[in-house]
């Protein structure tokens, strides 16, 4: 993500963005004489002097000034901070690429996950002539690294020895300091491909707290039209007011994208995923008569860029009630048990009023 200009920037706010990308760049130097895929480690861990820092500085370059996670007035620094303050092991688990399948048969959810097929942590052992007909290759803990095999275009030995020397040795979470993804076990998920793309029409659901409260809806995932996966969705400040205009939080307003015959499942496959996480996404794919669980996002557009207007940060806001934050987490916990998940986070060590948090991690 961008900086803003300078001029947009709170003085301290310069001195720190400049301090931490100082940090980046002496360890970006010193990184070249390492092995390929020990640099991003080495470069992230010599950057940034703790969590806090790592989660602060994108949303320092996007708000102009350092993010105070105590007393939040953006949408995206308020959930940000929960990477910070609220370990809920709820969230990496849903975020899993692997146990998202598992969590939505635990939660017998009306609408399922495209068929899992199976999972490794050592994909360069994968035996490509064992591939179904159809398959979606993904890297668990990742985003947007995928690979697709199917008739006419199967995944070559070349091109997955590829996929794998740009993919495999990066840790998603370091990217933007999304810390529930480190929690997350690396492995290559072996997934059903839902062909043909270019037929494939998709809706997401933003909710909170297991309330719906916000829709995405787009025409096509075709590679060769990127207008169906950018600009097909509705403006967001169109969205947040048809929210504060219709008044009726609790249910998001459709558009005619939205098939009627899936609405009632939807809903209520998003409502079960979430009711004990404060904020994610749920994205589902649909071709004629069939509906699939995408997967389930849990900082949808890593939580790193604010709105336009502080009324459409305060309406997005309003949505959340953090006296439900502690039965989020005891429920959080005991689903991870029931899935035999660790009900410890890696994240989330920090106490809600430790000073470090509204000073950008100084």
């Amino acid at each position: 993500m961008a900086s803003r200009t300078t001029t947009d920037m709170t003085a301290d706010c310069r001195d720190y963005i400049a301090e931490i990308e100082a940090r980046a760049r002496a360890a970006e130097r010193a990184a070249r004489t390492l092995p390929r895929t020990e640099r991003q480690a080495f470069i992230y861990d010599n950057t940034f002097r703790n969590d806090i820092e790592a989660v602060a500085f994108p949303l320092a370059q996007a708000l102009g000034r350092i993010p105070d996670f105590i007393n939040p007035t953006a949408y995206c620094e308020m959930m940000r901070g929960l990477y910070l303050t609220h370990p809920n092991p709820l969230m990496p688990l849903a975020a899993d690429k692997v146990d998202m399948h598992h969590l939505c048969d635990y939660l017998d959810t009306p609408i399922k996950p495209t068929a899992l097929y199976g999972a490794t942590d050592d994909p360069w052992s994968l035996d490509l002539s064992d591939l179904p007909e159809t398959a979606m290759l993904k890297v668990a803990d990742g985003c947007k690294m995928n690979i697709l095999h199917g008739p006419g275009m199967p995944v070559t030995p070349f091109a997955y020895r590829r996929f794998l020397r740009q993919n495999w040795h990066l840790a998603h979470w370091r990217r933007h300091g999304e810390l529930h993804y480190r929690d997350i076990p690396r492995r290559l998920v072996i997934e059903e491909a839902i062909l043909p793309i270019e037929r494939i029409t998709g809706t997401c659901l933003m909710c909170a707290f297991g309330k719906p409260h916000m829709i995405l809806t787009k025409a096509g995932y075709a590679p060769n039209r990127p207008e169906a996966t950018i600009g097909g969705y509705r403006a967001m400040e169109d969205r947040l007011q048809l929210l504060e205009r219709d008044k009726h939080l609790g249910r998001p307003r459709y558009t005619d994208a939205m098939p009627a015959r899936f609405e009632k499942d939807m809903l209520e496959t998003a409502r079960l995923i979430g009711h004990s996480l404060p904020n994610y996404r749920v994205d589902f794919m649909i071709l004629d008569d069939r509906c699939f669980l995408g997967e389930i996002t849990v900082s949808s557009a890593a939580l790193a860029s604010p709105y336009e207007t502080q009324a459409q940060e305060d309406l997005r806001m309003s949505l959340f009630d953090f006296s439900k934050l502690p039965d989020c987490l005891e429920q959080g916990r005991k689903i991870a048990a029931d899935l035999g998940w660790p009900t410890e986070t890696s994240f989330s060590h920090y106490a809600p009023d430790d000073p470090r948090l509204a000073t950008g991690g100084r």
